[in-house]
C-alpha cells in the first residue's frame, strides 16, 4: 500500500497520508484501491476514534485525478470504470463511521479538494490554493465532490467555482464555508491533532450515529445520481475536445 500510508496513535487517531509526493497526491488507479483498502480495513478497526487526511510532502494535499490516467482512457467503458472507482473511494471516505478531518496543505484541486469536502471538518494552511479545473479539462467533478461542494457553500459558490474552474486562496476558501479554519503552515497538523483530541472528548457511539443521521439525506441523492453521472464522465473523455484539453493542460 505504498500510495498510502496510516497510522494510529495510542488515542485512537489515526492520521491517513496520500503518499504520491511525485505525482502531486494524484488518483491513479492503484492510489484509489489503496485509499479504498485503507478505509475499509480503518472504518472496522475498533481503536480509531478519529480520523485525519493530509498529502505527503509541502507541495499538495492532491491534485486530483491523474492527467496521464485521465488521458490513457481508450473506451467508454474504462473512463467509465475509472469513474466509478472515484465514486466508490470518494463515498467510503463520506461515510466512514467516526469524524474525519481534511488537513489541506500545498494544493487540493478537482477531486483531491472534492474528497477533502466529504470530510467532517477541513483545516487549511494558509499558503494552500484550492479550485476545481475540471471544467478547463472538458471534463466534469465526480457526481458525489459534486454534491458534497453543495451541501458545504451552497448552489450560488458551488456554481461560481466550478463553472469558472479558478483556484483561490486559504482566505477566501474560509469566508464562502468551504474550509473551517485557516492556520500557519507550520501548526497544520498540530491543530488537527488538537482539533482531534477535542473530538473524541464526546461518546465516540454518539458521533456515530449524529454524523450518520447529518448525512442520510445526501446519501439517498448520491445514490440516485452516480451511475448517470459515471456515463456522462465516460461519455465526455472519448471527445476530441476532452483530448486535446487535458493535453494542452498538462504542457502547463
Amino acid at each position: 500500500m505504498n500510495t498510502i500510508k496510516y497510522e494510529i496513535n495510542e488515542k485512537g487517531i489515526c492520521l491517513l497520508t496520500f503518499n504520491r509526493v511525485e505525482k502531486h497526491n494524484s488518483f491513479s488507479r492503484e492510489f484509489l484501491r489503496d485509499l479504498s483498502n485503507a478505509l475499509n480495513l480503518l472504518k472496522n478497526d475498533q481503536s480509531v476514534k478519529i480520523l485525519i487526511i493530509t498529502g505527503a510532502g509541502k507541495d499538495a494535499f492532491s491534485t486530483g485525478a491523474d492527467l496521464k490516467e485521465l488521458q490513457g482512457l481508450k473506451s467508454i467503458e474504462d473512463a467509465r470504470a475509472y469513474a466509478i472507482l472515484l465514486e466508490e473511494t470518494s463515498e467510503l471516505l463520506f461515510q466512514f463511521p467516526t469524524p474525519v478531518i481534511a488537513a489541506i496543505n500545498g494544493y487540493a484541486l478537482g477531486g483531491g479538494m472534492g474528497y477533502a469536502a466529504a470530510t467532517d471538518y477541513r483545516i487549511i494552511a494558509e499558503s494552500a490554493k484550492v479550485g476545481f479545473p475540471a471544467i478547463k479539462l472538458g471534463a466534469i467533478l465526480p457526481v458525489t465532490c459534486t454534491l458534497y461542494l453543495k451541501e458545504v457553500i451552497g448552489l450560488s459558490h458551488s456554481k461560481d467555482i466550478l463553472l469558472t474552474g479558478r483556484v483561490m486562496g486559504a482566505v477566501e476558501a474560509q469566508e464562502m464555508g468551504l474550509v473551517n479554519r485557516v492556520v500557519k503552515d507550520s501548526d497544520l497538523m498540530d491543530e488537527a491533532y488538537h482539533l482531534a483530541e477535542k473530538i473524541i472528548e464526546g461518546s465516540v457511539d454518539a458521533m456515530m450515529y449524529t454524523k450518520k443521521t447529518l448525512n442520510s439525506l445526501l446519501v439517498a441523492e448520491i445514490q440516485s445520481q452516480k451511475l448517470y453521472a459515471a456515463d456522462n464522465f465516460a461519455f465526455l473523455s472519448q471527445t476530441k475536445e476532452w483530448q486535446e484539453r487535458i493535453g494542452n493542460f498538462g504542457k502547463k
